[in-house]
C-alpha cells in the first residue's frame, strides 16, 4: 500500500512540475537584470567641506562570569572592543578621503560620553558640545561612531579530536570543541551642527563565528587563532561601508520585455536569449508599425527597455510614451514611471559624482 501511494504523489508531482514548467514557457515576458546608478544615500550640502571624525562609543563591560571561560573572553573582548572601534574609524577615515569634495578629513579625539547604555545606541550629543568641538577644530560636520559592541557568545560540546601519541601516530581522543558566535554591533551618526539637524543614522550588524578543538575547554579556546583578525576587518569594512553612502553606487535593477504577441518577438526572444540584444530590437523596431496595437505597444516598450539597457534614458522615455499612446496597461505604465524615476535618479547620481570629482571612477 505505501508503494502504490508513493507512485500516486510522484505521478501528481510530476504532473505539477510540468505545468509549472509549461505556464513558465508560455510566460508573456522576460526578465533581465539591468546596471543602474543609484543617488548616494546621504546626500551632504555642499557647504561642508571640512569633516571631523569622532568616537561617541565606550566599552561595555562585564561582572558576572558562569564559567572561566566566559571571564576570559571578557577581558579579550575588552580590549578587541578598543581595537574594533579603531579600525572602524579607519575604514569610515579612508574611504572619506577619497572624496574630493571635502577638504579636510580628520579624527578627532574628544570625549563625549563618560557611559552608555549595553546594547543601545547613545543619546545625541547636544548641539552646544557638536559645536564646541566643529568652531576648535574648525569642521563643518562631525561623522561619529555612536556605538559599537563585540558581544560573543560560546557554546561547548565533547567532540572526538586527533593527537598524537608516543609513538607520533594520530589517534581519536575525547577532547571538546568550542564555538565563538560574535556579534559585532556599532552605529553611526552625521551631526550638522549649524542646521542642528542629525544628518543620517544608521546601525549595521555582522557576526563572526570561530570554531576550536583542543583535549579540555581552554585548549580548544586557545585553538581559536582568527577571530581578531575576523573581527578588524569586518569592523574597518563597516566603517568604509558607511563612508560609502556619501556616494553614488551601482545597484541592480530587473526589467520585462516582451517575447510574445507576434512571431517577430518570438524570434526576438530566441536572439535576445543567445545575447543578441541588437538583432533582437531590429525585429522589435519592425513590430512598431504592427497594425494591432497591443503588439505595436509591446514592440514599443520592446524599443524603451533596449535603449535603457544601453543608456539612452531620453530615447527610452520617448518609446514608452508610444507604447502608453497605444496600450496604457498597467505594466507598460509602471514601466514608464520606473524610467521616469531612472532619468531623474541618474542626474542627481552624476551631480553628486560632478561635486566629488569622481565621475571618472565609476
Amino acid at each position: 500500500m505505501p508503494i502504490a501511494m508513493n507512485k500516486k504523489y510522484a505521478y501528481v508531482f510530476a504532473a505539477l512540475l510540468g505545468l509549472l514548467i509549461s505556464l513558465a514557457s508560455c510566460s508573456a515576458t522576460k526578465q533581465q537584470t539591468l546596471s543602474a546608478l543609484e543617488p548616494a544615500s546621504v546626500d551632504l550640502a555642499t557647504t561642508i567641506t571640512k569633516i571631523g571624525i569622532i568616537n561617541e562609543s565606550s566599552t561595555s563591560q562585564q561582572s558576572e562570569f558562569k564559567t572561566r571561560i566566559e571571564q576570559l573572553l571578557s577581558a579579550k573582548d575588552q580590549q578587541l572592543e578598543k581595537d574594533g572601534i579603531k579600525a572602524a574609524i579607519s575604514g569610515l577615515f579612508d574611504e572619506l578621503v577619497k572624496d574630493q569634495r571635502f577638504d579636510t578629513v580628520q579624527v578627532i579625539h574628544t570625549k563625549v560620553n563618560d557611559s552608555k547604555a549595553l546594547g543601545e545606541m547613545a543619546d545625541t550629543i547636544s548641539w552646544q558640545a557638536i559645536k564646541a568641538i566643529c568652531d576648535s577644530h574648525n569642521v563643518d560636520a562631525i561623522f561619529s561612531l555612536a556605538y559599537y559592541e563585540a558581544d560573543t557568545h560560546v557554546s561547548v560540546k565533547k567532540k572526538k579530536i586527533q593527537e598524537q601519541n608516543m609513538l607520533r601516530q594520530y589517534v581519536k581522543v575525547d577532547g571538546h570543541e568550542i564555538t565563538l558566535e560574535t556579534l559585532i554591533e556599532n552605529g553611526w551618526r552625521i551631526y550638522d551642527p549649524y542646521n542642528q539637524q542629525v544628518i543620517d543614522e544608521l546601525i549595521f550588524n555582522d557576526q563572526i563565528t570561530s570554531t576550536g578543538t583542543g583535549t579540555n575547554e581552554l585548549d580548544a579556546l586557545y585553538d581559536i587563532s582568527d577571530r581578531r583578525e575576523a573581527v578588524l576587518d569586518q569592523s574597518k569594512n563597516t566603517g568604509s561601508s558607511y563612508g560609502s553612502r556619501l556616494m553614488p553606487q551601482e545597484q541592480d535593477v530587473v526589467r520585462d520585455y516582451y517575447v510574445r504577441g507576434s512571431e517577430k518577438l518570438a524570434v526576438a526572444k530566441k536572439l535576445a536569449a543567445e545575447g543578441d540584444w541588437k538583432a533582437a530590437s531590429a525585429l522589435w523596431e519592425q513590430e512598431v508599425a504592427h497594425e494591432n496595437a497591443k503588439i505595436m505597444a509591446k514592440a514599443c516598450y520592446n524599443m524603451a527597455f533596449y535603449n535603457e539597457m544601453n543608456g539612452n534614458y531620453q530615447t527610452a522615455m520617448e518609446w514608452i510614451e508610444k507604447a502608453v499612446a497605444q496600450d496604457n496597461n498597467k505594466a507598460i505604465l509602471a514601466y514608464r514611471e520606473a524610467l521616469q524615476k531612472r532619468i531623474t535618479d541618474t542626474k542627481l547620481a552624476l551631480q553628486q559624482l560632478e561635486r566629488s570629482n569622481l565621475s571618472a571612477a565609476l
